[in-house]
């Protein structure tokens, strides 16, 4: 009866450590995906606000062309520069590896509800909304801006050149110049094309907050770990 009882403790013992082993792996395996979605998301914060940073100048840009159109008789250096801007459209490309290998493992490897379904919700809502307004922006760029701007200008890319624009500038002579100045229509592209920009900054900001959040989520949590 003893001997039955040894081999009983014996094996509850194993089991226990077995377990002990188990939980010990799944929170070292929590963490390096907490640790490598939070490098992804400081990676993102890095490029989204490169693009909020774009979004600035795509503003300054449609003011400064539209006001160079109605002040001034000819086109300048500075017109080349701005109108060459109006075509940026920049695109946010977040850094998945992270999630993509929670999902692989199931998200209920994250203990922590809360933190959980903010990881959840950024991946699987958050960005998805962001990208379908990118994609609006596109669009609209291919359909009107891109067909507008290229009726006008000559579209030139120089690297070296000091006043242009990451390389771009366009050229407009002064016959289309004066052409440019008596369309309206391209005053109220002008117009669109800045809503279009603000709409998708203001949303870009709420994506850089929310960015800001999980990463003091995810830094709070693995503090404890």
């Amino acid at each position: 009866m003893g001997e039955i009882v040894l081999v009983v403790i014996g094996i509850l013992i194993a089991l226990q450590v077995n377990n002990l082993n188990e939980q010990r792996k799944a929170n070292d395996f929590e963490v390096k995906i907490l640790k490598e979605i939070r490098t992804n998301l400081q990676t993102d914060l890095n490029e989204i606000r490169e693009d909020l940073e774009l979004m600035v100048d795509i503003n300054k840009a449609c003011s400064d062309v539209k006001r160079h159109i109605l002040i001034l008789d000819e086109p300048t250096d500075s017109l080349s520069v701005s109108s060459a801007i109006l075509r940026v459209t920049p695109h946010f490309n977040p850094i998945n590896s992270g999630y993509n290998l929670l999902q692989s493992r199931g998200v209920g490897i994250i203990k922590n509800d809360s933190l959980r379904n903010s990881i959840s919700y950024q991946y699987d809502i958050l960005y998805p909304y962001y990208k379908t307004y990118e994609d609006e922006r596109g669009r609209f760029h291919a359909l009107h801006s891109e067909t507008q701007l290229l009726e006008y200008f000559s579209m030139n890319y120089d690297i070296n050149n000091p006043s242009a624009y990451y390389g771009f500038y366009f050229d407009i002579s002064k016959e289309d110049y004066q052409k440019l100045k008596k369309d309206s229509k391209f005053i109220k592209l002008l117009n669109a094309i800045a809503f279009e920009n603000g709409t998708i900054q203001s949303r870009g900001k709420r994506v850089e907050n929310s960015i800001l959040e999980l990463i003091d989520k995810i830094t709070v949590e693995l503090q404890q770990k």
